[in-house]
């Protein structure tokens, strides 16, 4: 799970995490710092920072959002580590903000996927990128790659990601 530095949303972390764990999957938290701090305070320590995760030791990413989960758009090693998992066939997630990564990076042209829109940016760089804008859904899974809407999704965006990664 990667978390942003600061300003992560909590619940988008602490929910999936706890449907990974209970389904037996090992989770491995990373960072451009070693301690990310959450909207509410939550504090995560971090076991890998950004740079220093290879794709072949896991089976995928979920990009943890809130507004902090920006900090990654120009993060050349997070979208390399995206883009190697992109291509090993491994799936890639992200829910509410962090899906604006996967647009900023294009990864979405072409692809139908969903992000937090309350302010109409997500909408607005689907187009300008050329992705299909369903950001009325919670969820949506276009190949290897689930984007999700908001913490409302955290649950839902959880189990379909446990789905890709069978």
């Amino acid at each position: 799970m990667l978390l942003a530095s600061e300003n992560f949303r909590d619940i988008e972390y602490i929910a999936p995490r706890a449907f990974f764990e209970k389904a037996g999957i090992e989770i491995k938290t990373a960072s451009s710092t070693k301690t990310s701090t959450g909207r509410f305070g939550y504090s995560v320590q971090n076991d890998w920072l950004v740079q220093d995760v290879k794709a072949e030791d896991f089976d995928g990413i979920y990009l943890v959002g809130g507004g902090g989960s920006m900090e990654y758009m120009d993060n050349e090693f997070a979208k390399k580590l995206c883009t190697s998992f992109l291509k090993s066939n491994k799936p890639i997630g992200a829910i509410c903000m962090a899906p604006r990564n996967f647009l900023h990076w294009d990864f979405l042209k072409g692809k139908k996927a969903t992000g937090w829109n309350d302010d109409q940016g997500f909408s607005k760089m689907a187009n300008e990128v050329g992705a299909v804008d369903h950001s009325e859904k919670p969820v949506v899974v276009d190949g290897w790659i689930l984007t999700a809407n908001g913490p409302e999704a955290s649950e839902e965006s959880a189990i379909e990601f446990m789905k890709l990664l069978k």
